[in-house]
Order: structure tokens, then sequence, then C-alpha cells
């Protein structure tokens, strides 16, 4: 196998090689192409290979083609000459002051490879002084992870942002998008109508008429009545008649609630749909380990955005070890455990509150639970006697309800499972005679049947945690191997974490974060799967909780509070 490697390597360097010398000779060249005032020789299999604009032109059979010519518009020669580089080479030919333009050709010639090259090199130039520009270019040539990139950064550095001249330049209906944003980072609503009336005196003039379009987006019945007092004391408000009605109208909704006189139902509108900001955020649910009750079981959640830890509302009833947790819906359920078997929770993260849903049909405990289309499984375990269950059960939020849905093939407890399409796939855990398994059980919800798929290598410890990543399965077993699972493929070791006591595992920007615990010690790494690297994260993650479990989940600002704030 090496040295089949090493020569198709070979192969593809005297390639490279013989394509860059026929373009610089310009040997064997069958097409024109002309550019403005300048005219490039090229070959058709070249263009095509890179370009399926080019490709579907020459299959096309166009009469300008059959002639041996081509003229392109809306492109200058350097960007062109560039883009031949590119094509000939594989050369680096991006730059500060060519990569917006050769984006924009490379889109328009549809070059995959180089949009994506000049996509990734404009991520990593995004800051404050720009992420408006290349929010505007990326959504005008439709580059979506671009634009999904640089709209975040805006959202995430909004206080920064609005500081720059970019700011001063962008459109009312941009800034109407930005501040009606959920995941908008701001220290107050206040601040975002503050913001409204800076880029408007930037050219108050032309865009005081925007002020009252643009105030109806403003969140004021999260406003402080003191700030809108003051405010309609400004002289653009004051200026503009629609603004200071708006303005009273709102004065007398804040003092008044069941204020309801004709021209407020803007304002009764807006109470209806005016919600506190949303974050995303890592929740930790696990067992406290710590004073006063260190038995309690504990919900908290880590703020990325603001390096924050948050305590969120106490468990009504507590599950002992061993319970099960995931995430459905926007909401976190908590099933089994070793004092409550048929115990089944669920914490309302809109409301920051836990309510009891119907009970479990069989009591368990180290048993597991996925989502799958709104619905949650739940699978395996064992009951208090140490009987190892199969049954797994289906529960339908909608109507508070469980159903036998089928059952395990090989029973077993304590395994990770995770939910790809329709299926749940299970991996290892304890047999009925606490010794482990190796095998990969699926169970197909359509058809309601289990079947073992394959073996898994044989570890020296259970595997306690997955994640999910572009519908690979990776298993983090506690002594630190990392497993990778694909349908279709063999299970193989693909890396290795370090060594915890206790650790939580979660998806978080194309790679997954890892928080761990060991000897009282905490660290905080990320594994990139596709380049097998174990880096440490930016930050540490002091979860102070063990046997917990992380997920993704989006809170209101209204329901978090710093740590270091509660009462």
């Amino acid at each position: 196998m090496a040295i089949e490697n090493n020569f198709k390597s070979e192969y593809h360097e005297v390639l490279s090689q013989g394509i860059e010398e026929i373009w610089r000779d310009e040997s064997f060249t069958d097409i024109v192409v002309h550019v403005g005032t300048k005219t490039y020789n090229c070959h058709k299999m070249i263009l095509s290979s890179l370009s399926a604009y080019f490709s579907a032109m020459f299959r096309s059979g166009m009469q300008e083609t059959l002639q041996g010519t081509v003229n392109l518009q809306n492109i200058e020669p350097d960007v062109f000459e560039a883009i031949l580089s590119f094509m000939y080479t594989g050369s680096d030919v991006i730059t500060p002051d060519n990569v917006q333009l050769l984006l924009q050709a490379a889109v328009m010639l549809q070059i995959k490879c180089l949009q994506e090259q000049c996509e990734m090199y404009l991520k990593k130039q995004i800051g404050p002084e720009n992420c408006l520009g290349i929010w505007n270019l990326a959504t005008s040539l439709n580059c979506s992870k671009l634009v999904k990139k640089s709209w975040t950064y805006i959202l995430e550095f909004f206080p920064t942002v609005l500081n720059t001249e970019e700011y001063g330049h962008i459109s009312a209906d941009d800034l109407i998008a930005i501040i009606n944003d959920d995941d908008l980072n701001t220290p107050s609503e206040e601040a975002v109508c503050d913001a409204v009336l800076k880029w408007v005196n930037v050219d108050s003039e032309t865009r005081s008429h925007e002020l009252g379009k643009l105030l109806r987006n403003v969140r004021f019945p999260l406003i402080c009545v003191k700030y809108v007092k003051e405010l309609n004391k400004n002289e653009l408000v004051q200026n503009h008649e629609g603004c200071q009605l708006l303005l009273n109208g709102v004065y007398e909704y804040l003092t008044a609630k069941d204020y309801d006189i004709s021209g407020t139902k803007y304002l009764s509108d807006m109470s209806r749909n005016c919600h506190h900001r949303q974050e995303e955020m890592m929740c930790v649910v696990g067992t406290r380990s710590r004073h006063p009750n260190p038995q309690a079981t504990e919900i908290k959640c880590f703020s990325f955005r603001r390096d924050a830890e948050y305590t969120l509302a106490e468990l009504p009833t507590e599950p002992g070890a061993c319970f099960a947790v995931c995430k459905c819906r926007g909401d976190i359920y908590v099933s089994g455990g070793y004092h409550g078997q048929n115990l089944v929770l669920q914490f309302v993260s809109s409301d920051n509150r836990w309510q009891h849903c119907s009970p479990l049909l069989e009591g368990r405990w180290g048993h597991s639970m996925v989502e799958i289309g709104g619905n949650i499984y739940v699978v395996g375990g064992s009951t208090r006697i140490s009987q190892t269950l199969c049954s797994i059960e289906c529960y339908d939020p909608k109507m508070n309800e469980w159903k036998l849905v089928g059952g395990l093939e090989i029973p077993v407890s304590f395994m990770p499972t995770a939910a790809i399409g329709n299926r749940i796939y299970v991996f290892g855990g304890k047999l009925s005679d606490r010794t482990l398994s190796t095998k990969v059980q699926c169970f197909d919800i359509k058809r309601k049947m289990c079947f073992v798929i394959e073996d898994m290598p044989l570890m020296a410890s259970t595997a306690s945690r997955v994640a999910v990543v572009d519908e690979a399965v990776y298993i983090f077993y506690r002594h630190g191997d990392i497993v990778e699972f694909k349908v279709g493929s063999s299970v193989s070791v693909v890396g290795n974490m370090p060594h915890f006591d206790h650790y939580g595992v979660i998806p978080h920007e194309g790679q997954i974060l890892i928080v761990g615990c060991q000897s009282n010690q905490y660290s905080t790494v990320m594994f990139n799967p596709v380049t097998r690297e174990m880096t440490p994260y930016c930050r540490t993650v002091k979860a102070a909780l063990c046997n917990f479990y992380c997920m993704p989940v989006v809170m209101s600002r209204q329901h978090i509070k710093p740590e270091t704030d509660q009462p």
C-alpha cells in the first residue's frame, strides 16, 4: 500500500508539472478567453475540469466556443490571471487585496475549490471593522457558510461593531435584522435603542424618517420607564411626530399594563410577541459533589459568550444515581435513577422550571435516552434487583404518554447510545453477568426491530459518553480511547483523550468539546474529528459536578443569572 501511495503522489507531481509547463509555453491551446482588453490562450480540458461554468459552456456547443473564443464580463484581467494560476498550478493566489474579487469571480465561474479557499481566508480575517462588509458580500453571493460565520460574529461582538465605520453605512433594514435577532449580544435593550440612535445620528438629515420604523423594532416592554422618559426628550424624537406618539404610548403602557386606548395596537402586539433574547449554552446535569448537599442533582449552564456559569432551577425530586438525560424540542428530560426508577422530569427551558411527566412503564437505572423526530426513546438499563433490561420505551411529549416499542437483541446497561436518522445505535454496555459487551446493536424505530451489526474493539473500560458530528458517532471511553462509528464502516480507534474521573462531551463548532475532572483538577479540551488532534480549549469549564452529562441548550436571558449573583 505504501508503494502505491508513493506512486500516486509522484504521479500527481509529474502531472502537475506537465500542466504548468504547457500553460507557460501555451502549447496545445484550443480556446482563447477575452477579458477586458487582454486575451489568454487556454485549454478547454483544464478550464472545464475545475469550473462548472466553463464545463457547461463547452458542452453546450455555443457558437462562440465553436469558433474558439470566450468573452468574460465583470472580471478584471489581473483577477482572471490569478484564477488561471490557481487552475494550472494550484498556487495560493489569495491576498488581502484580491480576495473579495476572487470570491466573486469564483462564484460566477463556479470554481468550487477556489470559492471554498476564499471563504476560509475571509473567515479567518473577520473582525469588528469588516464583519458587516463580509456579511453583505457573502449574502450577495449566496455563500451560506460565510454568511453564517460573519452574521454570528456581528451578533456576538455587536457592542464593538457599532463603534466601527462600517456600522454607519449599513441600511436600516440590515439594522432591523440585527436588533431583531434573539442571539444579539447586548448588555440591555436600552443599549439596543442607543445603537439605533447612534446609526440615525450618522446622517440625521436623511435618516430621521427611518427612526419610527427602527424604534418599532426595539423591545420596549423590556426597557425601564426612566429610560423611556429620557428618550422622549431626545431632539430626534421630538421632531418626529410618530415617535412621540409611540413613546407616549410606551410610557403609558409601562406605567399601567392595562392601558388600552385607540392607537396602542402596536404595544399590545409587542407585549404578546416580545420576549427576552436567548443564548445557546452548554447545560451540565449531574451530582453536585459539594456542600450543602453533596449528593443532590444539579443543573447548570455555561455561556461560551460570557465565560460565565449559571445555576438553574432545582429538580423537584431526586432521581438518585445513574439516571439518564436527553434534550427534546429545546427542553431537557431526566428519567429513571436508582431512587426514582420510574421517574420522568422535564426542564422547561423557556420558564426555567421542572415538571413531572408520566412515569416510565418499567423502572430502570443505568439506561440511555435519545431523541428522534420529537419523541424520546428509553433503552435498556437495570432494575433495582440487578435485572438487565432489553425493553425500549417511546415517549410522546405532546400526549405525555409512554409506549413499549421494542427490545434489544442483547440486554445491556450502562451503555452509550446515539441516534442517526430513524435508528438508535447502542454501543457495548454491561451484560447481565456484569461483563462488557463488545457488540454494536441497532434498533430501527420504523420497523421496531433490533439487530447486532458488528463488533467493537475490546476495551479496558466501558464507554460512557458519545457525540455525533456529521452523522459520525464518536465514543469516549473512560480510560481515554476515542472510537469512531460510521454507518457502513467498521468501528475504529481514532484518538485518545486525557484520563478523567468524570467527563462530559458536546459537539461545538464542528469539533467535540470535552469537559473533564481528574483528582479535582478541571481541564477542557477540543477533539477535531477531521485531524484527530486534541487541543486545549481557550478556557477551563469548572463543572463542579460528578457523573455529569453535557448538552446544548437555548436559554432565555430572563432566567439566567451568574452564580456570583445568586442569593
